[in-house]
């Protein structure tokens, strides 16, 4: 704590001392002013025979919440009233411990006494302090004469001005302040002392503040503890958000910031690792063919690299209007280019992408291995959004064996470095993000990311779709001409490896969550084809409210459709690709329809099992037989929403980049939408697309706890107020998790998921309309 005391009296901040020091005129020596040391059993010699002495107890140093007590006993003679140092005193006050009588005798003959030093902490118990400790807290002073005991008494209210300074000073810091001085702070930030505290309603799950019986307020420590979030300088950065949340230390360590309390002294951690965008981008001619023809010749002519050593494609490099330092680049990479690849004459790639292909040629011939990647497909004009513009590439894909010599010879760092310092550093970037083994990376799409080619896409088992921009599979279908305010249809669609048709991340999700459900020893389901669900959607009956069916879906935490006809409607408006349902097995139905516990607990876990493999929403529909079917889908349903996730986890968003003159106008979102050109040329429609797949989204990052911590609701309000203070602008901070799997609302270390209704059920520290306002204590 910083010192309120202004050094006037130099190194020694004895009142006395400074007295002494200071006479003028005839009084210099005529009173003197003598230090006795401790010793280390607690005696103290006044070796000299004095002359009206006064013996005084001073404190070394200063003191805090804390009082010491000094009592005396002369030899010979029995325990004298103790001097007391109140909290706060500062070093060099003193109180008086012995005055002997020199009415008759102003000479007092040497002597000797045993002190005895107690310290008390603010419980306000007594403890003895021994030994050295007793001598670096307190020492004796001896001070003679008449004068000198009249400046005593007449300086001795200095030591309690000193003191109350201190306390006054203390008080006013956050560490010190109590009742109406902590209320004082909290009123210049806006953080009122609380009144009422958080409970949980158990019968109808409502979070909500209960307040506190009359005279009882909120304690003094907590109070200290939210005000402190906003008496400091916070800088919303990364680094600054895990010092407040863990404190200091590794991640191994245990959690030593404003979360000490923890279980276990579990830490949190920052997600910020985004899921890249897609993109796809497909050409329409508006008012003619010609449009898409010419710009497509003036493409290939002026821009695209045309890797085979022919007669026309060396003519059409040379004949580009370039400085010769960039025909020479060209022709470099160019060549480059051969030594890895083997390309038709009439293929051509776009510049950026030639560049992330020769990293990777440059890379394996660094290794020594001897693969040459065979191009099947690259710039075509009738080729669609993959292959028109020249922005990816077909190529055969790796062997088993290329495979494994490729990664044993990236893993080997005993191999002798080449000259190719871009290889070098690739090689060791690739090998510090990790090689796979070939069973589970077959694309080797470790190579092609560290070179700068995103998109590994299995076309089929034949052909690997290679880009420099991230894709996903992502493909835009579009008229390759239409008339100016023609309705013109449009549809993006993230393939699946192969190229199946459906959503990449439905189908992954639903292979993932079917490994993990058979792998837990159940049955496994029946995938239904777009038609056949149709069908059975159809054959869905009406029940009333009540039936057990219903009741054991609704248990299970998913809607219970009793009127079918509307949802059935809706979901024949979603488009097939995003959407896959599945068939129960007969005998798990069967229990569900009897709402047998047993299968209302298996329903729940299958849940949780699409739900952990970023699936977005489930709805349960039971058709005329009786069997129970699961709509599954990556974004919302009907009735249904996104029911198991925050948000949907595929989206688009369309745009129009008019060429020639052209324009268009398209509508903003969805996976189908309808573009109307506006004037003749070309419209280049740009597909921006995602895929969550458990990373963060563009600007948002993520807090987790490892799993099986449960935060109380007080330490659930804490976090969302802790992150409310260093949220930065424009940035989202996803608590998603933390909400579902990590909040105690009934206090049985059990955590249980928090509904929408309730998650900002907290109360917020800092109200800027009380700021300056305080209730008197």
């Amino acid at each position: 704590m910083t010192d309120l005391r202004v050094p006037v009296d130099g190194a020694d901040p004895s009142v006395e001392r400074n007295l002494v020091d200071q006479l003028e005129g005839p009084y210099p020596g005529t009173v003197r002013r003598v230090v006795v040391p401790l010793a280390t059993d607690g005696t103290a010699p006044v070796d000299w025979t004095s002359r009206h002495p006064l013996l005084t107890a001073v404190l070394r140093r200063d003191l805090g919440e804390e009082s010491v007590r000094v009592r005396v006993t002369p030899d010979g003679g029995s325990a004298l009233p103790a001097g007391i140092f109140a909290p706060w005193s500062a070093a060099g006050a003193s109180v008086p411990v012995l005055a002997p009588d020199t009415a008759a005798e102003p000479l007092v003959a040497a002597f000797r006494v045993t002190v005895t030093v107690d310290r008390a902490g603010a419980d306000g118990t007594w403890t003895p302090v021994t030994g050295t400790a007793a001598g670096a807290l307190v020492e004796l002073a001896v001070v003679e004469g008449n004068l000198g005991r009249l400046l005593y008494a007449l300086a001795y209210e200095k030591n309690r001005l000193r003191r109350t300074l201190r306390e006054v000073h203390a008080y006013r810091t956050l560490a010190y302040a109590r009742r109406d001085a902590l209320d004082r702070i909290g009123a210049d930030v806006g953080v009122p002392r609380f009144v009422d505290e958080l409970a949980h309603d158990a019968g109808t799950g409502e979070v909500y503040a209960r307040r506190l019986p009359d005279g009882v307020r909120e304690p003094d420590a907590a109070y200290a503890a939210r005000i402190g979030l906003y008496r400091r300088l916070l800088l919303p950065t990364p680094g600054a958000v895990r010092r407040l949340l863990n404190g200091p230390g590794e991640a191994t360590d245990p959690n030593a910031g404003l979360f000490a309390d923890l279980p276990g002294g579990a830490r949190f951690t920052l997600r910020e690792e985004d899921d890249q965008f897609a993109v796809a981008v497909a050409l329409v001619a508006v008012g003619g063919a010609q449009h898409r023809a010419n710009f497509l010749a003036q493409l290939r002519r002026d821009r695209l690299i045309l890797p085979a050593n022919t007669p026309p494609n060396n003519t059409t490099h040379a004949a580009r209007a370039l400085p010769a330092r960039r025909l020479a680049e060209t022709t470099a990479l160019r060549a480059s280019l051969r030594q890895s690849y083997t390309f038709d004459s009439g293929h051509g790639v776009a510049p950026p992408l030639a560049v992330a292909l020769d990293r990777a040629g440059r890379v394996c011939r660094a290794l020594g291995a001897g693969v040459t990647w065979q191009v099947k497909r690259a710039q075509d004009d009738t080729g669609g959004s993959r292959y028109e513009l020249g922005l990816g590439v077909d190529v055969v894909p790796p062997t088993a064996a290329q495979l494994a010599d490729l990664r044993t010879r990236v893993l080997d760092t005993a191999r002798v470095a080449t000259a190719d310092r871009t290889a070098e550093a690739l090689i060791t970037a690739a090998r510090a993000a990790g090689v796979p083994t070939t069973t589970a990376d077959p694309e080797a799409a470790w190579l092609w990311r560290a070179c700068g080619l995103p998109t590994a896409h299995r076309v089929d088992s034949g052909t690997l779709y290679l880009s420099h921009l991230p894709t996903r599979g992502l493909v835009v279908t579009a008229p390759a001409t239409g008339a100016v305010q023609a309705a013109l249809p449009v549809q993006a669609r993230f393939h699946a490896p192969g190229d199946p048709g459906n959503n990449a991340l439905l189908v992954a999700g639903l292979a993932g969550a079917a490994t993990a459900w058979t792998g837990a020893g159940e049955a496994g389901w029946t995938g239904l084809t777009d038609a056949q669900a149709r069908a059975r959607w159809a054959t869905v009956p009406v029940r009333p409210d009540g039936q057990p069916v219903l009741l054991a879906l609704a248990a299970a935490g998913l809607p219970a459709v009793g009127t079918p006809a509307p949802v059935v409607t809706a979901l024949n408006q979603l488009p097939d690709e995003l959407v896959e349902t599945i068939e129960l097995p007969a005998a798990f139905s069967a229990d569900l329809v009897a709402n047998q516990p047993a299968a209302v607990a298996r329903l729940a876990r299958l849940v949780g099992v699409l739900r952990d493999n970023r699936l977005a929403a489930v709805l349960p529909l039971v058709d005329s037989g009786n069997r129970v079917l699961l709509v599954v889908s990556v974004i919302g349903l009907p009735e249904a929403g996104i029911n198991l996730a925050e948000r949907r986890a595929t989206g688009f968003r369309w745009y129009t980049v008019g060429l020639g003159g052209a324009a268009g106008e398209i509508k903003a979102v969805g996976s189908r939408t309808v573009l109307r050109p506006t004037a003749p040329g070309l419209v280049a429609v740009v597909a921006l697309s995602y895929v969550r797949t458990g990373r963060t989204d563009p600007y948002e990052f993520r807090v987790e706890l490892p799993d099986g911590v449960a935060l109380t609701l007080a330490q659930y309000e804490r976090l969302m107020n802790v992150l409310s203070r260093v949220c930065p602008l424009g940035v989202e901070i996803n608590t998603y998790a933390l909400r579902r799997d990590h909040v105690d609302l009934d206090g049985d270390g059990v955590a249980e998921p928090l509904r929408p209704a309730v998650a900002r059920t907290f109360r917020q520290y800092r109200q800027r309309r009380a700021r300056g306002v305080y209730d008197q204590l």
